[in-house]
């Protein structure tokens, strides 16, 4: 009998394609944004990382244990303790990026290179592409000095060339051999275009490079995995390796006082932030999916009740209930299963463009498609649509009495009117938590695009540029001091100033200090700058002086704290002329000579850290990044002169990452807009849908009591009247449906508490602007019908049917 069915219902979707083609369509763009959001959720969320037996791996990393925040990294002798002491971990490497140039081809380059333990890759469990990866014997002084490529690298510079295992790179100077080259899905670390072996067996300080870092514990700068042995629990590794912190906290009190350790799984590590926000567009897809499906469910009422006629026919000729319902039925997954389709086409168009606008970390995920699990997903979501919407219709189409259907003939029953009316309220409820929740994350992204970053960041261009780490400091010193004057030379160029660490960048420094003569312990993140940084990045200078040309290595060591560091360090008192002691890897004092405003260094959601700059001659770095301030328009127009300027210096010296300050903000933006665009999106087409429901619902109705509304005008009714009540009987279910949208986003939108920004989740103007917006779209979509209402003629309306 199924196959009779489904003839059946091509047949009748072919007689009315109007009808079809407007359902197919609602459908379709429910079950498209469903499975585009879902092909993302089942990348990121339920598969499991690329690597084998990946639920075993976790992050490891320092905390402060008094207020269990994380310090992001760990140092190399408390890493080689944990590693010696602990028995539930089978594998535990450590890894530290930094940036490297490239040199003695066309064109020198600066990328990302890791520093890495040579059980790194054991750790992972990833085989390479060509060649080996790195050996015990690497990770030595005397061990060969060889790198292994990363897959984006070998094919960007090398063109994927098979015989690449045994050549000679140029890093930073120094030939290293080409051992092996890595899968392309293969990041673990977030820099993955080179690894080079730790010559201590523990990756080196990069401001200590001639120090034995198993020896360092003050200066916390690496990245730590472990996995877990089979059939060792998270938590019983975690009760041990806290046991180790302690003992360590009583041997190494001065660096390891109030020191805990934290154990993070490497997929949720890897997730981050990402997960509420795709929590939180699952939800809204999935409102709008059951949007289209009411709206559906309405048009397949009203079809109903045009066909009541010819199921009440069929009712006579003796089928019964149960068949009815199968037949039509089958006509709503038949429907639903078509708009799947067409979803399913437009979701592969719309799934590179949700990861065009993400954020960055979203590419990192290799699984996110139109893959096997993610095609059974449309493929469910279809026919489970097609059943919900499909079965109400059929369950009130097929409950009429033949002989009361006959006899109403195509006007319907009071019932299913009642029904569409509920089906709008339900789809105006919804419409409205959607807004409502969009309406909060446009507040929040308007509130933190507002903010103040410390910083002007117009008409900035910005690179990253390092001396090679080989030469020695004075060399180092000379090549910074040269460049930037050949670069304040370019015709626009304005403003050149350069710091170790840039706002929004993404890294950080932190050292531990002391004021004077104390002995209690600070914490402050450290910046080295040069004298024109400030007026380059428009830092205004608060009080003192700023860095000059007389602050080099044999001058009195000097330095600049911003607002934050002065209020905390210095309540109440002038920081001016204070002495900073015992600061960084060496015993020194630095006095402060002035005082600059805050920056939102992290993030434009963080309150600034307390920060201490040094000048670029007192201390130094292994890299900067320079900032070029110029009045033009676009300032990469710049770029081809500064390539020019530093080239003259030093002709194997090259720019690394070039673009413009403007670019770092809309980066620390991007998560945030992602996730306000799409909500965005999604809350328009759900009003849009619910209004055209509201119209389509209140037009039929007018269509059904023309005969009453006639007879209502010819007994002296004023058109005014008719228009009243027509408005008044839509508004009545809009009403019904506010008020359980305003209880639903009310308690829904509590849990956006953590994605919002200087708005609560109960926002007065919010819930009272988008009530009236949905509220007078609402009342539009009644006018129409109703003023259409108050032109019938009741003669001709008399002699209706």
């Amino acid at each position: 009998m199924i196959p009779n069915d489904l003839r059946y219902a091509f047949r009748i979707l072919f007689k009315t394609p109007g009808f079809s083609l407007v359902a197919i369509l609602t459908l379709a763009l429910g079950i498209a944004a469903s499975t585009a959001i879902f092909s993302v959720i089942d990348g990121v969320l339920l598969h499991p990382l690329p690597y084998p037996k990946s639920e075993e791996i976790l992050t490891v990393t320092q905390t402060t244990r008094s207020t269990g925040i994380s310090q992001e990294a760990s140092s190399p002798a408390n890493y080689l303790d944990w590693r010696a002491q602990n028995d539930v971990f089978s594998e535990m490497a450590a890894a530290s990026g930094a940036q490297a140039d490239i040199t003695g081809g066309d064109q020198p380059e600066r990328i990302r290179v890791t520093h890495t333990t040579a059980n790194f890759f054991r750790l992972f469990q990833v085989h390479p592409l060509l060649g080996r990866t790195l050996l015990p014997s690497d990770d030595t002084l005397a061990g060969d000095h060889v790198v292994v490529l990363g897959a984006q690298l070998w094919a960007r510079r090398y063109g994927s060339e098979k015989a690449i295992i045994g050549r000679e790179l140029m890093l930073d100077g120094e030939p290293r051999t080409i051992v092996g080259v890595m899968p392309s899905n293969f990041s673990p670390d977030d820099y993955g275009e080179v690894w080079v072996p730790s010559p201590f067996g523990v990756p080196p300080n990069s401001l200590r490079l001639h120090q034995d870092p198993r020896l360092i514990r003050d200066s916390t700068y690496l990245d730590v995995w472990a996995r877990l042995k089979h059939g060792v629990s998270l938590e019983r590794a975690a009760t041990q390796l806290n046991a180790i912190s302690l003992r360590l906290q009583k041997q190494y009190p001065d660096s390891d006082n109030d020191t805990g350790i934290r154990l993070t799984p490497l997929h949720e590590d890897a997730i981050g932030s990402l997960r509420p926000v795709l929590l939180l567009l699952a939800a809204a897809v999935g409102a709008l999916l059951l949007i289209g499906c009411v709206n559906v469910a309405n048009l397949l009422l009203t079809r109903a009740t045009l066909r009541s006629r010819e199921i009440s026919i069929r009712a006579a000729l003796g089928a019964s209930r149960a068949r009815i319902v199968r037949q039509l039925l089958t006509e709503s997954v038949v429907l639903a299963v078509l708009g799947g389709s067409l979803g399913v086409m437009l979701a592969g168009w719309a799934i590179p463009l949700l990861l065009s606008i993400g954020p960055p970390h979203l590419t990192a995920f290799k699984g996110i498609g139109l893959n096997g699990e993610v095609l059974v997903f449309s493929l469910a979501i279809s026919v489970l649509t097609g059943i919900l919407f499909g079965l109400a219709p059929a369950l009130s189409a097929s409950s009429a009495t033949p002989a009361v259907a006959l006899n109403q003939g195509e006007r319907g029953t009071a019932s299913s009117g009642h029904s569409r009316a509920i089906l709008i309220a339900l789809e105006v409820a919804l419409s409205l938590v959607l807004l409502i929740g969009a309406g909060l994350l446009v507040r929040s992204f308007a509130n933190l695009a507002a903010v103040d970053p410390g910083f002007r960041s117009d008409h900035l261009l910005i690179f990253n540029l390092g001396a090679p780490a080989r030469w020695p400091a004075e060399r180092q010193a000379a090549f910074y001091e040269q460049t930037l004057a050949r670069l304040r030379e370019m015709p626009g160029a304005k403003n050149v100033g350069a710091v170790s660490r840039l706002p929004l960048s993404g890294g950080n420094s932190a050292r531990s200090f002391r004021i004077g003569g104390g002995k209690s312990d600070y914490d402050a993140d450290i910046r080295i700058a040069t004298p024109d940084y400030f007026k380059t990045l428009g830092i205004p200078l608060l009080r003192g002086r700023n860095f000059d040309a007389h602050d080099v290595k044999d001058a009195p060591l000097v330095a600049i704290i911003n607002e934050a560091a002065a209020r905390a360090f210095f309540p109440g008192e002038d920081p001016l002329g204070k002495v900073i002691t015992n600061f960084g890897p060496n015993s020194i004092s630095m006095q402060i000579v002035g005082v600059v405003g805050n920056v939102r260094h992290f993030a434009l959601d963080r309150q600034p850290r307390p920060e201490i700059y040094q000048p670029l001659g007192q201390g130094m770095w292994p890299s900067v990044f320079v900032g070029i301030r110029t009045e033009l328009e676009d300032p990469l127009v710049l770029l081809s002169n500064a390539r020019k300027a530093v080239s003259s210096v030093d002709r194997n010296v090259p720019l690394g990452q070039p673009r413009t300050m403007q670019d770092f903000i809309d980066r620390s933006l991007q998560q945030r807009r992602f996730t306000v665009v799409l909500l965005a999106i999604f809350a328009g087409v759900a009003l849009v849908l619910a209004t055209v429901g509201l119209y389509g619902v209140i037009s039929y109705s007018v269509a059904q009591r023309t005969r009453e509304l006639g007879i209502r005008l010819a007994l002296g009714a004023q058109r005014r009247d008719v228009l009243r009540l027509v408005v008044q009987e839509g508004m009545r279910f809009v009403a019904l449906g506010i008020g359980a949208g305003l209880a639903g986003a009310f308690a829904l939108t509590r849990l956006m508490k953590s994605l919002l920004y200087g708005v609560g989740t109960a926002d007065p103007p919010t819930f009272a602007a988008l009530t009236v917006v949905l509220g007078s779209v609402a009342l539009i979509a009644c006018l129409i019908p109703a003023f259409r209402a108050t032109q019938v003629n009741p003669i001709e309306a008399l002699r209706h049917e």
